[in-house]
């Protein structure tokens, strides 16, 4: 073993380096996004802080589910805050409760990621992004045609 060493030390013997990952991109930082569906400029959406009261305040929830949403807003935000959603779709306003994980400034505002509070939310606002995401392609489609 010690004649090994002073091999190496003396560059006798070639040393092979393991894989190094390669160096983080920032595709490779924005992997967070991944878990977002962006919520699309075009279609409308509202959010608000629940409406509590002092002395009724629960601890907050956990997030869960497994797909979260990303918006463009032009309020600050911070993360940790319990929000109310709001989209409203074909004469229907969807209602889903979300926490805000993610806070990221931009030129023109800010980009917030929300996870859901519960899978029964989670999936839903997956449907309503489907929804909403054919919407706006119908439009621009009908916009094109005529």
């Amino acid at each position: 073993m010690h004649n090994q060493d002073n091999l190496c030390a003396r560059g006798e013997m070639t040393l092979s380096m393991p894989n190094v990952p390669p160096a983080a991109t920032p595709e490779r930082l924005d992997a967070i996004h991944n878990d977002f569906i962006p919520h699309p400029a075009q279609f409308p959406i509202r959010f608000r802080r629940p409406a509590t009261l002092p002395w009724k305040t629960r601890p907050t929830p956990t997030t869960a589910g497994d797909v979260g949403l990303s918006i463009h807003t032009d309020k600050y935000v911070p993360a940790g805050t319990r929000l109310e959603l709001e989209i409203p779709l074909r004469g229907i306003t969807q209602r889903f409760n979300a926490t805000v994980v993610m806070v990221r400034e931009e030129s023109e505002g800010f980009e917030i990621g929300l996870w859901f509070t519960s899978p029964d939310d989670a999936s839903r606002a997956r449907m309503v992004e489907k929804i909403c995401y054919t919407e706006c392609y119908l439009r621009a489609r009908a916009e094109t045609t005529n």
